[in-house]
């Protein structure tokens, strides 16, 4: 993998993309075939403290976008082969999340989302005993009580100082990411060895990154930042944090492209081809408002998380037997089985897409997990990670590997 080059972008509110604005058009392609982002060097994204905009997966997009999304999909798939794979970073699986920056004022504060958000307390903290303070009088004081969580509570207030020191005084707004290493990693057989989550990173000690994490003290990967007017969008300066001790982490980027699986391409251009008509009745939000059935794809996307636990194949096949265990009124269970019985055609099309973007998808993930780079990632002792983002100017697409990493996370106790 390499590590993108971060160019300098106009600032305040001529570098921002507001909600509000329409999509830029297109650039036209250059002669090399490249095209630009229409937002490129643009802070673009939803709100730090918002969770409406989620980044998708690429097999749940058709949910919400009908056939065009999983047209969306369909084509980002095939783009890896063609370059599209220089727009694929690795997801980071870090923790805890924290918040940081400085307020209007100049202040220093690191908090996670739940103390930036709080409101029955002040949790922007801005000194290191405060960070402290505040972890530990949650859940009433019992965490005092807690000899896990008070070496949490230690270890978050020992990189306060460290953090304030990385952020320039002159800088206002704050940075949304999760931490990877809170010391430096141990060096083993000539690796630099982390586990913040679920997924073990091993860095080559002699890689570029490798020799940016020997030198700090604690790592994170910053997912947004945030203006001090609020608007918020990917990280604009890489250079602009102080000193070695904080180790902002760069894009990594995927070293070459995938092969892609022509039989499950062929597969996906004929049922979105034939059965694009019967996608969208099925999923046409003016009708389900009309029939009261606005959130159908949203128990769509909770059925498909259900079957991580007891696996991801027959994907639609058990819909109605798990909606019968489902967390939903008997009236609404019941609107649902007449819905689909009404459109099932749109709903087995529907369900052929989700599975078969999910085998292309996975069958990618896996090659670029076993790709000669310089960051190995396992899980229990199963080779991959939490696997990938391809940038989209219509919205970022997940490429997780649902049935390794989502179900071990899944299985650990917290």
């Amino acid at each position: 993998m390499r590590f993108r080059e971060f160019k300098e972008y106009k600032k305040g509110s001529k570098g921002q993309a507001k909600g509000s604005d329409p999509m830029p058009k297109k650039s036209k392609p250059s002669r090399s075939g490249e095209q630009k982002h229409p937002l490129q060097g643009k802070l673009v994204g939803e709100s730090v403290l918002a969770e409406g905009a989620r980044i998708q997966h690429a097999e749940d997009i058709v949910f919400w976008e009908g056939s065009k999304g999983a047209q969306r999909a369909l084509q980002s798939l095939i783009n890896l082969e063609q370059g599209g794979h220089q727009d694929v970073t690795v997801k980071w699986d870090g923790s805890p999340a924290i918040i940081f920056g400085r307020n209007d004022e100049g202040e220093f504060i690191l908090t996670d989302k739940s103390g930036f958000t709080a409101k029955g307390y002040d949790g922007k903290a801005t000194s290191a005993k405060d960070l402290k303070n505040m972890f530990l009088n949650r859940s009433g004081g019992k965490n005092r009580d807690n000899p896990g969580y008070v070496e949490f509570a230690n270890k978050m207030a020992a990189i306060f100082d460290e953090y304030e020191r990385a952020t320039p005084e002159d800088f206002r707004g704050f940075f949304k990411g999760d931490l990877l290493y809170f010391t430096t990693p141990p060096l083993k057989e000539g690796d630099y060895v982390f586990k913040p989550n679920v997924v073990e990173y091993r860095v080559d000690a002699d890689s570029e990154l490798g020799k940016k994490i020997g030198a700090s003290t604690s790592g994170v990967v910053i997912h947004r930042q945030v203006s001090a007017d609020g608007a918020e969008g990917p990280l604009q300066d890489a250079d602009i944090f102080q000193g070695n001790e904080v180790l902002v982490v760069p894009p990594v980027t995927a070293q070459s492209a995938p092969k892609v699986d022509d039989a499950g391409i062929k597969k996906l251009k004929s049922v979105i081809s034939k059965d694009a008509a019967a996608i969208d009745d099925l999923l046409d939000p003016n009708v389900l408002t009309e029939k009261k059935l606005k959130k159908l794809p949203d128990v769509f996307y909770t059925y498909t998380n259900s079957k991580v636990d007891t696996g991801m194949e027959n994907l639609g096949k058990d819909f109605t037997q798990w909606l019968q265990g489902a967390n939903l009124s008997d009236a609404a269970k019941r609107k649902i089985v007449e819905y689909i019985q009404e459109h099932q055609k749109g709903f087995n099309a529907l369900w052929e897409v989700v599975s078969t973007i999910q085998q292309v998808k996975d069958d990618i993930i896996q090659q670029l997990d076993k790709q000669d780079i310089p960051v190995k990632q396992s899980m229990a002792g199963e080779e991959g990670g939490e696997g990938y983002v391809l940038a989209h100017p219509e919205g970022d697409i997940k490429l997780v590997p649902r049935q390794t990493f989502t179900r071990i996370n899944r299985s650990i106790e917290r």
